[in-house]
């Protein structure tokens, strides 16, 4: 019964630090596409920006850093495997 309770907390709290983390590094990459649509584009079109800032927030989706943010949920996993096979 206590494992049961230890993996679904476990997982809720690993859910709320992946969701948090993909949150923060999806914001960090849409103010850098803003930042150098303003940089390059001084006076643009508003709906050009939008549609060029989500096409790169897209891109970035599937890409190999966001798809690394897994690694949230397989660290923590293999850690515990090992704490646990080492105590028994």
């Amino acid at each position: 019964m206590n494992f049961i309770r230890l993996v679904i907390i476990g997982a809720i709290a690993l859910t709320i630090v992946y969701l948090s983390v993909a949150w923060y590094c999806r914001s960090v990459r849409r103010e850098r596409l803003e930042n150098e649509w303003d940089a390059e584009n001084p006076g643009g079109s508003v709906d050009v920006r939008q549609k060029v800032v989500e096409d790169g927030v897209k891109e970035f989706r599937s890409s190999l850093t966001y798809r690394a943010l897994l690694l949230i949920y397989v660290v923590p996993v293999i850690l515990v495997a090992i704490a646990w096979y080492a105590t028994n």
